[in-house]
């Protein structure tokens, strides 16, 4: 699989982890959480691709815009107070960015994980741990990497309360079938496709339980 099919297979799960939580049917939902490590992932590759000397501004403002506008639906359809998955990527964005300029690695993302939490942010610390992670991936992970990436996932779905959760685990098994060869520079549309998607489906989603 290419990048831009693991972006279209973690938007397909979104949607159908969306409707699992509108229709209350369990295993959609078990499904679903392969989603956001999945689009994880892929925040990691383009961070990895970046220009050395390029800004990060474009893409965060971007995602805080639709995050902004993508809330009032967010609000809608799960009825909490709980910020969208783009803050929360915007905000794992911006403590890699400040990471790359610390000498305090450490402090930083101590900070990175306190905020997101803080924020209340779709999936809290772990928006932040997730995609850092996915930027520590070579391959199929070595020992530490599985270690890591497993405890991370096992405190979260306890903390969370959340034990469908730990289906996340299996996610680089998903990642293990990526190939690179077949990546390619994804369309001017297809760049912009998941941004304007986004807070339409929450739309769409919030209008069918109003009326279920």
């Amino acid at each position: 699989m290419s990048q831009n099919q693991i972006k279209w297979l973690a938007t397909i799960l979104m949607v159908i982890d969306h409707i699992g939580f509108l229709l209350e049917i369990e295993p959609m939902r078990v499904v679903g959480r392969l989603s956001f490590p999945l689009f994880a992932w892929v925040l990691a590759q383009n961070w990895k691709r970046r220009e050395p000397n390029s800004s990060a501004k474009p893409l965060i403002n971007r995602l805080v815009l639709f995050g902004i506008i993508s809330q009032v639906p967010h609000l809608l359809l799960f009825n909490n107070l709980q910020l969208n998955i783009l803050i929360s990527l915007a905000v794992a964005i911006i403590t890699f960015v400040q990471i790359h300029k610390s000498d305090r690695k450490i402090l930083v993302l101590t900070a990175g994980l306190i905020t997101a939490q803080v924020l209340g942010v779709s999936y809290g610390w772990y928006a932040v741990a997730c995609p850092l992670l996915m930027v520590n991936l070579k391959g199929k992970g070595d020992r530490m990497w599985w270690i890591s990436w497993s405890i991370t996932n096992i405190i979260y779905a306890t903390s969370a309360s959340s034990l469908i959760q730990l289906f996340a685990v299996l996610t680089p098994v998903i990642l293990s079938w990526h190939n690179p060869a077949k990546d390619r520079k994804p369309t001017a549309i297809e760049k912009k496709f998941f941004y304007y998607f986004y807070p339409v489906h929450l739309a769409g989603l919030a209008a069918l339980r109003a009326i279920l």
